[in-house]
């Protein structure tokens, strides 16, 4: 199994994590026990990545492992995380990020990871954004058309062609008010500031 930490963490970019892999051809490779085997794939996703975490003491791959517990809602018992440690094999081309061996040292790394992995997520949760259109008749109808599409008829069938609010994930829930995911906001910004005023709530 691989796993793309770029997927949860941009700065990971390009590192791979392999689990179980037979041939280690990735940044870093982790051999669960065998005893592992009874898991689902979540668990033993985040029972590698734990255990990658305590290994190279780098926040950015506790953040990648609070990112995928949380939207994985994945729970594994203390007992069963201090024997994998224990149990697993590590093999790493990257060097650890701090050498000194402390309790208080994996928790300052923990910590750090998981403000940063709450910065990440924080991201994808949606805000509202409130639209003052122009009064203007025609320069309104315009912008309206950008953010919520059009309906187009083709050979007899009506379509829905999507609008930009459409394209970044966000949906329309009053008239001139869209529900967009956070980091999409400077996006719609970016297209529509000249148009009209913007609100953002939150």
């Amino acid at each position: 199994m691989k796993v793309d930490l770029g997927a949860f963490v941009s700065a990971l970019k390009g590192w791979t994590l392999c689990i179980n892999e037979t041939r280690c051809d990735c940044m870093i490779c982790v051999r669960l026990p065998d005893w592992a085997g009874n898991l689902g794939e979540h668990e033993k996703v985040y029972l590698a990545l734990y255990i990658t975490s305590k290994h190279l003491l780098d926040y950015r791959l506790t953040a990648s492992m609070h990112i995928y517990l949380v939207r994985n809602k994945v729970a594994l018992r203390p007992e069963i995380l201090t024997k994998a440690l224990r149990d697993a094999k590590v093999v790493s081309k990257i060097p650890r990020a701090i050498e000194e061996e402390s309790p208080y040292v994996w928790e300052a790394v923990l910590y750090k990871g998981i403000l940063y992995a709450e910065q990440i997520l924080s991201l994808g949760k949606p805000i509202i954004v409130k639209v003052e259109p122009p009064r203007d008749k025609r320069a309104r109808e315009r912008l309206r058309v950008l953010l919520e599409g059009k309906r187009v008829t083709i050979k007899g069938r009506t379509y829905h062609v999507g609008g930009l609010t459409k394209k970044l994930g966000g949906q329309r829930i009053a008239p001139w008010a869209y529900l967009l995911p956070r980091r999409n906001v400077p996006k719609l910004l970016k297209q529509v500031k000249s148009r009209a005023r913007i609100n953002v709530a939150g």
